[in-house]
């Protein structure tokens, strides 16, 4: 592949034009356009090898240059030099084509040595030419290879010579496996730590470093064994190197500024693949590919979504629901809809609009409020519908129509009415009429009777949904990774949208996490137990809160209307003894110094879960934490529950309670203490709000004789 020589800046700012100026003195063709409409023009004219475009993470005009030189020039060479850390805008670019994600100011020095990774991988793309692959319908081999980094290229194209009849996007492919074989050579045989390898390339050592580790006794001999795996609808490469290996189950928070060693190849290869697993001592991967799900995956998908606690709530609904996706296929009929209609979702569930009944086509209709149902009757029910659309931000357009049987009460009303212009009429009809008015008030007593065991069973149902909830929650008591912890949870209702959780991060490492949903009952608890299965999904991979809140706020955004959501969530270190902690508009939590006694408030800035495309979520970290030192977390029913002349409890209160309470006994006993004094204050049976405490005490301390994770300056979390 032919150097970079001519390097096209487009950017704004006159430090660009500074930097194309000192290019030029270095022996670049460098050219400079201060908006991407003269870059482009320049782009056709010049063909520069290389471009590079500044992005501000407030204008979507740089993310809009990018993408149009992508698709009219798909083989540039393109850079992005942005002006903040923000890694879900760096993969965003590097979707959208860019080779690399810098940050501003940016130097000469700095530049060169992305341009150097630039065609080192490059090389690694385009070494040899892909076979013929359409006979091939499964493939496995072990290749095994030496240290020699300049062969890459090549045992990439025997790794990937079949692989395109399950992957299309091959360059890709290539990047994603070359960077994992880079990493098991350099950081894994030949041992080069990241900080090693950023002073030496900084210094422009890095080629012989290679050489002296290449003829160290020790590492001379090691090997890389690369297994590929290929079938159908999957694609294995399992990469294992003979270095020392390490502490994989923790994971590292890359600082954008530094390049070398900043775990981005880990980083395009999670994005690329569906599974990047790392097993063993750390020294092997396995990476895995998956076709695109068939339509008879999402079918399965859909089925097995009815075993979700969502869909077990929504069947507990008083209305009749029919739910259609975009290709007119029906996905969703309630159990109240098989009472009205007689019509089984078993019969219709699966099947399009087009082969159900045609009182599925009427409900779906927009003309009428009221459809007419013949059931075998000489008159037809009456049926009352309202019908929305919905439009997930994920993608596809969904129907929903939620329907009663209005036939009994419009009977009713048609009854009333008639006696009442009878009974004007002529007074020797009254008697008559109030005999009719009896039987009428009669049967609706009986009708009422009906009602109020409906009503009955609903409550059962919700009952059941509240012990369904609170199965979902951990034990009210329990010690983990040297914290204990106590939680308390009384929903106003029988359910409700508070939410604690807790996961085992490993290495001595332990999230927790408060949220409350704005509102009550069963659209609370929907929406709390989305938010536990996205947390559950996120937390294990993020190793920093403020990121794991921005990733909650994306996921939990598009679901919400105008509900929001308030959350709090630390990390607990056991080895480091401190806390690092990110809040979404959650009351702020209360940390107790047990060697001086005082209570301090740990709070960052960020707005409601759900209200803004970005909560601007902070992070901060206490650290000393020392033994007896104790966390109260709560949501804001204890603030704001109110006696009887209208005062509330307030922060003021609760510390001072907190203080005395936690000086004393430990775990549920100081919940019990809080809880009594709360229901001391308001002077009620119930509260008005979800009642919801989280305490952690950090009574436990590290056993010397445990092994404490290696101090490398990647703050316990490894990557590549």
């Amino acid at each position: 592949m032919k150097g970079i020589q001519n390097i096209l800046i487009i950017a704004s700012d006159q430090s660009s034009s500074e930097l194309s100026k000192k290019l030029v003195r270095k022996g670049y063709h460098a050219r400079h356009a201060s908006t991407p409409d003269e870059g482009l023009i320049l782009l056709t004219e010049e063909k520069p090898d290389l471009v590079l475009v500044s992005l501000n993470r407030h204008d979507e005009g740089g993310l809009k240059c990018l993408q149009e030189i992508s698709l009219a020039f798909p083989r540039t060479l393109v850079i992005v030099a942005a002006d903040c850390e923000d890694s879900r805008l760096a993969i965003e670019c590097m979707r959208r084509g860019a080779q690399d994600y810098l940050i501003r100011p940016l130097s000469v020095g700095k530049l060169m040595n992305c341009m150097e990774r630039i065609q080192n991988r490059q090389r690694c793309l385009f070494a040899g030419e892909m076979p013929d692959t359409e006979s091939v319908i499964s493939e496995q081999k072990i290749i095994r290879f030496g240290n020699d980094l300049e062969k890459i290229p090549f045992i990439i194209n025997q790794a990937v010579m079949n692989a395109q009849a399950v992957c299309p996007d091959m360059e890709m492919l290539k990047m994603a496996l070359g960077e994992i074989l880079l990493n098991a050579v350099e950081h894994g045989n030949l041992n080069i730590s990241m900080e090693e390898k950023a002073a030496a390339v900084k210094n422009g050592t890095f080629e012989n470093l290679i050489k002296q580790r290449k003829k160290h006794p020790s590492y001379a001999s090691r090997l890389v064994t690369l297994q590929v795996l290929m079938d159908l609808d999957i694609l294995q490469f399992v990469v294992t190197d003979q270095g020392d290996g390490f502490e994989y189950q923790k994971e590292y928070d890359p600082d954008p500024h530094a390049h070398i060693g900043s775990g981005l190849g880990v980083q395009i290869a999670r994005n690329f693949f569906n599974g990047v697993i790392y097993e063993g001592c750390g020294n092997k991967v396995r990476l895995i590919y998956q076709r695109e799900p068939s339509a008879r995956g999402r079918t399965e998908a859909i089925s097995m979504m009815h075993d979700d606690l969502i869909v077990q709530l929504t069947k507990s609904f008083p209305s009749g629901l029919l739910l259609v996706s975009g290709l007119d296929r029906i996905i969703m009929w309630n159990t109240m809809a098989e009472e009205i209609t007689s019509i089984k979702g078993s019969e219709i569930v699966g099947k399009t609009t087009s082969e159900a009944p045609k009182f599925i086509r009427d409900l779906l209709s927009e003309e009428n409020s009221r459809i007419h149902l013949y059931k075998g009757d000489p008159d037809p029910s009456t049926i009352e519908k309202s019908l929305h659309t919905l439009e997930p931000k994920e993608g596809g357009k969904y129907s929903v129509v939620l329907f009663t049987d209005a036939t009994d009460s419009l009977r009713q009303r048609e009854e009333m009415e008639r006696l009442l212009m009878e009974s004007a009429e002529t007074r020797d009809l009254m008697e008559e009429q109030a005999a009719k008015l009896a039987i009428t008030l009669a049967e609706m007593e009986e009708k009422n009777e009906i009602i109020k065991d409906q009503n009955q069973r609903m409550i059962g149902e919700l009952e059941m949904a509240a012990r369904l909830q609170k199965s979902l929650l951990p034990d009210t008591f329990e010690s983990l990774n040297g914290v204990s912890f106590s939680c308390k949870y009384i929903p106003s209702i029988h359910i409700g949208g508070d939410l604690y959780d807790v996961v085992d991060l490993g290495g001595g490492q332990t999230g927790f996490i408060i949220a409350d949903v704005s509102g009550h009952g069963v659209a609370a608890a929907l929406i709390s137990s989305m938010f536990k299965m996205s947390f559950h999904a996120l937390a294990a991979t993020v190793a920093s809160p403020n990121i794991l809140m921005h990733m909650l706020n994306r996921e939990m955004k598009p679901v919400l209307d105008e509900d929001y959501i308030t959350a709090f969530f630390v990390l607990t270190d056991r080895f480091g003894k401190n806390i690092t902690y990110t809040n979404a508009g959650h009351p702020t939590p209360l940390l107790f110094k047990r060697s001086t006694g005082e209570i301090i408030e740990v709070d960052t800035d960020g707005f409601f879960l759900g209200s803004f495309d970005d909560g601007g979520y902070g992070e901060k970290v206490e650290a000393c934490i020392e033994m007896g030192d104790a966390l109260l977390m709560y949501t804001d029913c204890i603030l704001e529950t109110e006696n009887s002349a209208g005062e509330q409890y307030g922060k003021e209160r609760l510390m001072e309670c907190f203080r005395n309470a936690v000086h004393g006994p430990r775990g549920n006993a100081v919940i019990e203490a809080i809880e009594a004094d709360v229901r001391s204050f308001n002077c009620k049976e119930a509260f008005d709000d979800d009642f919801t405490v989280m305490l952690l005490e950090f009574w436990e301390d590290a056993d010397v004789r445990e092994t404490l994770p290696k101090k490398d300056g990647s703050g316990g979390f490894v990557e590549f």
